[in-house]
């Protein structure tokens, strides 16, 4: 069995005298395809993956890094998905949170608050809850 790029997309070979000895297929999209020859199935996989497949990130999400205040940091992917209009692709999501009200919860611990992004809901900014910081 091999696999194609990091993705899950599998070539094996089929039954012992079979027709077409050779299947690809590719669990993400629920697609694949039998093949004649182990090559006709590698060229298959590798154009699937080049088509369909980003491989900058997962699921549309890619690493943007770690920050002392929101922990780990994820971007939306600018290789396969259109920056957000009202940001411009700049805002972060944390991935120690499950929801935005635990995000908030633990930044008014630090006396801090997140600015969301009115379009993507993503972390746009965070800054401190006492006025005379900003003064």
């Amino acid at each position: 069995m091999s696999l194609i790029n990091q993705q899950r997309i599998r070539i094996a070979s089929t039954a012992v005298g079979s027709r077409d000895p050779w299947a690809g297929f590719c669990p993400c999209c629920q697609w694949g395809g039998t093949f004649l020859s182990w090559l006709d199935a590698m060229t298959w996989a590798a154009l699937h993956a080049r088509q369909d497949h980003c491989r900058f990130c997962i699921d549309t999400q890619m690493p943007a890094g770690r920050e002392d205040v929101l922990g780990e940091l994820y971007e939306r992917c600018p290789v396969c998905t259109i920056p957000c209009a009202d940001c411009d692709g700049l805002a972060v999501y944390p991935a120690n949170y499950n929801t935005p009200t635990e995000l908030v919860d633990d930044l008014a611990v630090l006396r801090l608050t997140p600015i969301f992004c009115d379009g993507c809901h993503g972390v746009a900014a965070v800054i401190p809850l006492d006025p005379e910081v900003l003064a």
